[in-house]
């Protein structure tokens, strides 16, 4: 858990989440513009949706439009024509265009003298005639079966005026296939479907044929006779497949027919929307990714190797394991060369000023060395002159004045002995000292008829105890060699134990002696200077800042001091 939130508090990490609330902006902008370029994209194809509409009905709107041109030019013809003349003029007509199957001349009346076919019939009751008799514009309507032909056809009306005075009509039949197969010829677009409508809502052609134009156009056929009053319009609606389509609505003929063309919405916005989707989502990942990208691996090149580098030789330097004394980085940025340059300096200097107290502290150790060597031997010179001057003693009281001062002086020689010969020349091994002075001064017994046992653990002193230490040592071994007897058996035993407890780091010394017959003259147990001993013995203690106690029984006596081995008091 700790190496995942430091993974997320590095400075990678951190860089990547700020780079990305700068990006924010830019890919809010670049959705902005990617919806804006969407409704562009869906406006254009809108328009495309219109022109292509247009252009797609521009054959069947000139084969209408030449249909009612010629209806009113005939219009124009019979009026001047007697009828059986007039049904010439028609029959030749239709001969000459084959595009078209049938014309005739219908009179305000209903009855119809003069067409093509030649035949003479009664409209009255037709509602078509009474629609363009009501509204006298020219119309195109649609017949499954034409009254004459008894073809499906589109029939393009024109009214026929005389003297500002409606006279009657010229209808042109069209056939119905040839409109549908020019529809056909002009949607090769995929998914694009074109209808013609009339004002009436009726469908005049479509692609695929008339009876399939419900399936694209829209499900309310109730719409169907509002699209006259949407031409120029484009819309979303239904269609009658239940699929959404794109609606142009266009005018074809003048205030007669529509021409309405559609697509998929799906087809409309195809090319806009997969442009949009990825754009929208494409390039703002692009943005960030290639930002993080380039960022991440800018600060791994320029500022994490060289701070990893740097990181490398600080511990190493920590450990001692920086060989040399600097570090080289490979073309940093400035700013971490000075760092580096300064780590450097750093180096060189705490280098230097460890060597000097490294020299410092070799010369202190020499001084302090030779000064215990020096105070050792002026110590045993001493300790000379007064085994000369006891040599020349004449009573028996200065010789033993001066061996208990020689003795002495001889324990203390012995510690700084110890001192300067050992490699830390700050403290002393107590046991070491202990046995030292042991094998020193157990030969003042003479004969040697008494042995001495040590069990010593090993416990390091400052001099500052082990001063003291050692003169209660002399003091105490030397009461211990004057008064030790022998056993029943014959043996003199002293036991000298210094003990160490590792948790509370208390040490106990003891000294035991064996009573029994004595070794030592009569005369020569006298007690020395008033009980000296004894005094210096208790100030030894003092300065151990520890207790003394005593133990006596039949066949020994046992002296031990405990105290705690503590560190180095300079005011003491």
């Amino acid at each position: 858990m700790r190496r995942r939130i430091a993974k997320l508090r590095s400075l990678p990490a951190r860089l990547v989440f700020m780079l990305s609330l700068a990006l924010l902006p830019l890919g809010v902008i670049s959705l902005y513009q990617t919806q804006a370029v969407l409704n562009e994209a869906r406006s254009l194809n809108r328009a495309s949706l219109k022109g292509r509409t247009v252009e797609a009905a521009m054959a069947e709107r000139e084969l209408i439009r030449e249909a009612l041109g010629a209806a009113q030019g005939l219009g124009a013809a019979v009026l001047a024509t007697p009828s059986d003349i007039c049904t010439n003029v028609m029959a030749q007509f239709i001969d000459s265009h084959p595009q078209f199957v049938f014309a005739g001349f219908v009179r305000s009346s209903g009855q119809m003298e003069c067409s093509s076919a030649r035949v003479v019939r009664d409209f009255s009751d037709n509602a078509m005639f009474r629609q363009i008799m009501s509204e006298p514009k020219p119309t195109v309507e649609i017949s499954a079966s034409g009254a004459v032909t008894g073809l499906q056809v589109i029939i393009a009306s024109h009214p026929v005026w005389l003297d500002g005075e409606q006279v009657g009509y010229v209808s042109i039949s069209i056939p119905h296939r040839l409109a549908n197969a020019l529809m056909s010829d002009s949607t090769e677009d995929v998914g694009l479907k074109l209808a013609t409508i009339n004002t009436k809502g009726q469908v005049i052609s479509a692609s695929g044929g008339a009876e399939s134009a419900a399936e694209f156009m829209p499900a309310s056929t109730q719409m169907w006779s509002t699209l006259s009053d949407r031409i120029g319009e484009t819309f979303d609606a239904v269609a009658g497949n239940g699929e959404d389509r794109v609606f142009a609505v266009s005018e074809m003929i003048q205030g007669s027919v529509v021409i309405v063309g559609s697509w998929p919405e799906s087809s409309a916005d195809e090319n806009a929307s997969r442009f949009s989707v990825i754009l929208s989502i494409l390039f703002p990942a692009l943005m960030w990714g290639a930002g993080v990208t380039v960022a991440y691996i800018s600060v791994q090149r320029l500022v994490i190797r060289h701070i990893s580098e740097l990181r490398s030789a600080m511990r190493k330097y920590a450990l001692g394991e920086l060989h040399g004394g600097r570090v080289d980085l490979d073309n940093p940025p400035e700013e971490l060369a000075d760092t580096a340059r300064a780590f450097n300096r750093m180096v060189l200097f705490l280098a230097q000023a460890e060597a000097q107290q490294e020299q410092d502290l070799r010369d202190k150790e020499v001084l302090l060395r030779e000064v215990h060597h020096r105070v050792k031997n002026n110590l045993q010179l001493i300790a000379s002159i007064m085994n000369m001057q006891a040599r020349t003693a004449r009573t028996p009281e200065a010789r033993r004045m001066l061996a208990g001062l020689q003795r002495r002086v001889r324990g203390l020689a012995t510690l700084h002995r110890t001192l300067y010969t050992k490699p830390d020349t700050s403290t002393v091994d107590g046991a070491e000292m202990i046995q030292a002075m042991v094998k020193d001064l157990s030969g003042l017994s003479g004969d040697g008829s008494v042995r001495v046992e040590t069990s010593l653990q090993n416990v390091q002193l400052f001099p500052d105890q082990a001063v003291p230490l050692s003169m209660l040592l002399a003091e105490a071994l030397t009461n211990a060699l004057k008064y030790v007897g022998k056993l029943p058996d014959g043996s003199a035993v002293i036991k000298i134990d210094l003990t160490v407890e590792e948790d509370t780091n208390a040490v106990t010394f003891s000294i035991e002696n064996t009573i029994g017959e004595p070794i030592r003259p009569p005369e020569a147990d006298e007690t020395e200077s008033g009980g000296l001993g004894g005094t210096l013995m208790r100030a030894f203690v003092t300065q151990l800042d520890g207790q003394e106690e005593t133990e006596s029984g039949e066949q020994f006596y046992r002296y031990s001091v405990s105290f705690l081995a503590g560190g180095f008091d300079p005011s003491a």
